[in-house]
């Protein structure tokens, strides 16, 4: 009966042994693996001076270390003596600018011409007519520049007043210009009758060597 009651005793040691074994060698439960903040609060291998020496976060610079901005007095200011001239006043200095536009210039010629009629002085005629002018009369005729003068030459009427109305002067790329305008004479001719005529005329002008000529003209008499 000892025999039986020592013989369940050591089965059961055995058993416990067994049992006491799978327990042991049972792995543990997983565990799972902590995000980056909490492996570095709980894994003692991470030195701190790892942590130190990681690149920091660059920090907004204060306004003590921010470049200073440049004053008025940082830029010096060019003085008028040491300043060059400018291209535009240098060409001014050569070139001088022209006293009237050319539609001016021409205006001017035409009623300077008309004036000199009244004396009979050619000398308008002469400087503003081209070499190789050509122009019609009142009459129709044909005429050249020797042809004019000599008609103003031998004119023997009297006049009282010779003006020119409005002229209209239109210039053509700054080479050719184009005047019409009317001519008021009055006076007596030489039979001694008084006239008052009124002539419509056109006129052609060419810039030539920095001077306005006439190259053309046509003339008629208003009833």
């Amino acid at each position: 009966m000892k025999i039986s009651i020592f013989a369940l005793a050591l089965t059961a040691v055995a058993l416990r042994a067994a049992i006491g074994q799978e327990v042991t060698s049972s792995p543990p439960p997983e565990r799972s693996v902590p995000d980056k903040a909490d492996t570095s609060r709980s894994d003692p291998s991470v030195s701190v001076t790892t942590e130190k020496t990681a690149s920091p976060t660059p920090k907004p610079k204060q306004k003590t270390e921010a470049s200073p901005s440049p004053t008025k007095a940082s830029s010096p200011v060019p003085s008028k003596t040491s300043a060059s001239p400018s291209p535009t006043a240098a060409s001014a200095a050569v070139s001088p600018a022209k006293k009237s536009t050319p539609e001016a210039t021409i205006r001017e010629i035409e009623t300077q011409w008309e004036a000199s009629v009244m004396r009979h002085d050619p000398s308008v005629a002469q400087a503003s007519l081209a070499d190789d002018f050509r122009g019609v009369s009142s009459t129709g005729k044909l005429m050249s520049k020797a042809n004019l003068l000599a008609e103003l030459k031998k004119d023997t009427e009297t006049y009282t007043s010779t003006k020119a109305g409005k002229i209209d002067v239109r210039v053509f790329n700054g080479q050719f210009a184009v005047a019409t305008g009317t001519s008021i004479e009055a006076g007596k001719s030489k039979d001694g009758k008084e006239f008052k005529r009124t002539f419509r005329w056109t006129d052609v002008w060419a810039l030539r060597q920095d001077k306005w000529q006439c190259i053309a003209s046509q003339a008629m008499l208003l009833p």
